[in-house]
Order: C-alpha cells, then sequence, then structure tokens
C-alpha cells in the first residue's frame, strides 16, 4: 500500500497544497534561468552589431596633420642618425652612430666615392665636415677644357693723299684691297657635372696680320694757289726744290713746334728766315704755291728749299725739280 493511500483526507489536502506551491516555485525559477539566457543572447547580438567588422562605412579623420620633428632611430640603446650623398646621378642615405664622430669623409668612403682637389662640394663642406642628422651633401664634378676661337681682325681702311703725282699724270699704284687677319683666342671653360658655369681667356695670339687696304685720292684741293703769283713780293729766288713727309721719327713736327701739313717748307734759316711768306712753282709748271718757312733740315743749304707732301709714294714721284720761289714778306725766326 503506497504511502498517499495510508494518508487520510485532510493530509491529502495539505500535500496537494505543498505539491502545488513547489510547482509554482520551480516554474518561477525556470523562469527566470530562461530570461537570463535570452538577455545574454540579445546582449551579445547587441555588440555584434556594433563591432567593426560589421561596419562596412569607412571613418574619415579629419583633424589637420601635426607635423613632427623625425625621430632618431634607436637600435641597441644607441642613437643613429641617417646621412645624404649625391654623387655621379646617384643617391644614397646611411645611417651612423652619434657617437662615431662621423665625416664627410666617411660617407664618401662608406658610399666608395672619391673626390678630386677640383671637384665641388656644396654649402662650402669638406671632407673634415662634422656629419649631422639628414645632411645632404651634392659633390659636383668639375673638369677644365681649353677651347681656341678663331677671330677675324677687321682691316683697316687709309686714304693716300696724291697731289704732285696727280698733276704730273704719274701712274700710282692701284688702289689695294684689304684682308681680314686672324687671332686665335684661347679660353680655359670651368664645367661641373657637364654643365659650363665660367670661361675665362687665358691668350691671344694674331695669326694672320690684317691688311690695310690703300685708295689713293686726289688732294690738290689742299693746295693754297689763290689766283696765281703774288702781285706783290719783296724778290724771287731761283731754288732746287725736293719733298719731304711725315715720318714717326721727328717728321711730324716741325721746327717751330707745328703740326706738319701742306702748306709748310723747310729751308735754310740763314737764307730765308723761318716764318717767311712764299709762293713756289716749278719750272716745269708745277704750282705748290703759297706756302710759309715753318722747318728747317740738316740737308738744305743755301737755295734749297723742302716741299711738304702727304704720302711717301707722292713724295718719291716728285724728286729734285728747279723751280723760282717769290719772298712775299721775310719771317723773323732764325
Amino acid at each position: 500500500m503506497s504511502f498517499f493511500s495510508k494518508m487520510n483526507k485532510k493530509d491529502k489536502k495539505i500535500f496537494n497544497h505543498v505539491l502545488v506551491v513547489a510547482m509554482f516555485i520551480c516554474v518561477t525559477i525556470a523562469s527566470f534561468f530562461i530570461y537570463d539566457i535570452v538577455l545574454d543572447a540579445k546582449t551579445a547580438d547587441e555588440k555584434a552589431e556594433d563591432s567593426p567588422e560589421s561596419v562596412p562605412d569607412i571613418i574619415i579623420d579629419v583633424t589637420e596633420p601635426v607635423y613632427r620633428e623625425p625621430e632618431k632611430i634607436v637600435v641597441s640603446d644607441k642613437i643613429v642618425y641617417l646621412a645624404h650623398l649625391t654623387a655621379d646621378r646617384k643617391d644614397y642615405t646611411f645611417p651612423f652612430l652619434v657617437e662615431d664622430n662621423a665625416t664627410v669623409a666617411d660617407l664618401l668612403e662608406r658610399a666608395g666615392v672619391t673626390v678630386s682637389k677640383d671637384d665641388y662640394i656644396n654649402k662650402g663642406y669638406t671632407p673634415e665636415t662634422p656629419l649631422f642628422e639628414d645632411i645632404y651633401v651634392e659633390i659636383g664634378r668639375v673638369e677644365y677644357k681649353e677651347v681656341v676661337e678663331k677671330v677675324s681682325i677687321p682691316f683697316k681702311t687709309i686714304e693716300m693723299p696724291m697731289i704732285y703725282s696727280i698733276w704730273a699724270g704719274k701712274k700710282v699704284k692701284d688702289n689695294e684691297k684689304g684682308e681680314n687677319g686672324v687671332k686665335e683666342i684661347t679660353y680655359r671653360i670651368k664645367y661641373v657635372d657637364g654643365v659650363e658655369v665660367s670661361s675665362s681667356k687665358i691668350s691671344e695670339k694674331v695669326t694672320k696680320k690684317p691688311v690695310t687696304a690703300k685708295v689713293y685720292v686726289d688732294r690738290t684741293d689742299l693746295l693754297d694757289l689763290r689766283n696765281g703769283p703774288p702781285s706783290e713780293y719783296i724778290t724771287v729766288v731761283d731754288v732746287n726744290v725736293t719733298a719731304y713727309t711725315g715720318v714717326e721719327e721727328g717728321g711730324l713736327i716741325t721746327a717751330t713746334g707745328d703740326p706738319t701739313q701742306v702748306g709748310y717748307v723747310a729751308v735754310d734759316s740763314t737764307v730765308i728766315p723761318l716764318y717767311s711768306k712764299l709762293y713756289i712753282v716749278l719750272n716745269n709748271g708745277f704750282v705748290y704755291g703759297y706756302c710759309t718757312a715753318m722747318d728747317v733740315g740738316g740737308g738744305i743749304k743755301g737755295n734749297d728749299i723742302d716741299i711738304f707732301l702727304p704720302d711717301y709714294d707722292d713724295m718719291m714721284n716728285f724728286g729734285r725739280k728747279a723751280g723760282k720761289c717769290y719772298i712775299i714778306s721775310y719771317g723773323k725766326g732764325n
């Protein structure tokens, strides 16, 4: 016989009430347990939705960039910096330890670059310049070349004034054509990395002298002929007439200190005083005209007179001629 069948009616009623209460309590506890499970699952879903993997949108940072000094590299607790080199169109970057106290020479050695005494290093750096963080060293290869330039020397043109030769109808030289000369100028040109930066002239030599052009012209207009021989004069003297022209050795200035010119003649001042006014005509008809005794000469004696002609060829064509000299007035010079 079971335990429940032995109970009386009253006890059965109490037992049923206890059983209902116990079941209610069990259901309540089970409900709370299920609620916690559901709540945890929901929270997990919300976190999953908020995670970056589930958000495809790109987030853009609009804050202004902040410049920061380059940080030194730390290797085995030792400070390292970078040094830069450009040479022969190549760029190099090498790290150096601060404690090594490296120089530009060390940087060149690291890169296997040699520098001659003529090469250029930027900013006045030398191989002994200490390296520092982010130093930039640039090597310019310097080369010198000598270039010879041929330059034309323009010729000059001079007029050859003819007086007696034109009058006498004597043949004179044809006009002589000029010819340019040539000179060679040597320049020393400096190149840095193949680019010309300066040039200086180191020598100049004439290899061909220019030939002066000569043009013979009639200058009988330089003679003072007026209207023929003077109507009034002191005396007429028979003379031997020669000619001279201007030369650098004493022939450019007269004895009176004046420049030589047509119309000035040289005399023996003991016969014809200086500054005397004269009129000269040759027996062959050539008229030198009115002139002044302004010069003397060691070879001029007595009645010799030396007339001035402006051209050497004209002087040589003149020779020695007989003529007459009208003395218009005597000068006061001796």
